[in-house]
């Protein structure tokens, strides 16, 4: 709680300051732009523009004026159905309106597409640290050596981030020749209430 009061009290800090303070360098406000964690170990991000259908976006949208009303969007944008914040934000909260290759964070940074991890931290700075830190997100390669980690938005869809719960798989098949044997199956049962019927058992024969 007391750190969702300070990001608004920075929020509310940066959005109350003059315009020259708001500038993109200098001024107080560069001040509370976010650096990263001096102590988080050093890496790269697998780079994604070159896998986005529809990037760049100056190709259809430096013919059109920014429109900051939530609305019904037109194709090719309307099959995405847009479950992101519950109705508090919208596309330009996110995507840079005067420059609309590249993203904004909420102090109104340009970040690449590439850089989406800057951006989604915004918002969600617990799990970001959990990202820098290596306890939330993927990595490639080997667990050692330098790291190379997969964008926030390589996992989630920036417009539906809630990954959907999925099938489980089923049990492998029983080798031929060979037959499955008792108590090898999956357990029908959770296992601290299959061992604790059976040590209630073992008491009631004493």
């Amino acid at each position: 709680m007391k750190r969702l009061l300070m990001a608004c009290l920075v929020l509310a800090m940066v959005a109350s300051a003059p315009a020259e303070e708001n500038a993109p360098l200098g001024g107080p406000a560069a001040d509370l732009r976010f650096k990263g964690y001096p102590d988080a170990p050093a890496f790269t991000v697998v780079p994604r523009k070159d896998k986005l259908s529809l990037y760049p976006c100056s190709n259809c949208h430096r013919f059109m004026e920014p429109n900051p009303k939530p609305r019904d969007l037109s194709p090719p944008h309307n099959a995405v159905e847009f479950q992101h914040g519950a109705g508090r934000v919208w596309c330009l909260v996110c995507h840079n309106p005067t420059d609309r290759d590249t993203l904004r964070t909420q102090l109104d940074e340009q970040v690449d597409f590439n850089d989406a991890y800057l951006v989604c931290g915004g918002c969600h700075a617990d799990r970001q640290k959990d990202w820098y830190f290596g306890g939330h997100g993927k990595r490639v390669g080997n667990w050692q050596g330098e790291r190379a980690l997969y964008n926030c938005t390589h996992c989630h869809n920036p417009h539906e981030p809630v990954i959907q719960a999925r099938e489980p798989m089923p049990p492998p098949p029983v080798r031929a020749g060979l037959e499955r044997k008792d108590g090898h199956g999956h357990a029908k049962q959770r296992v601290w209430d299959r061992y604790s019927s059976e040590l209630k058992e073992a008491s009631n024969a004493h």
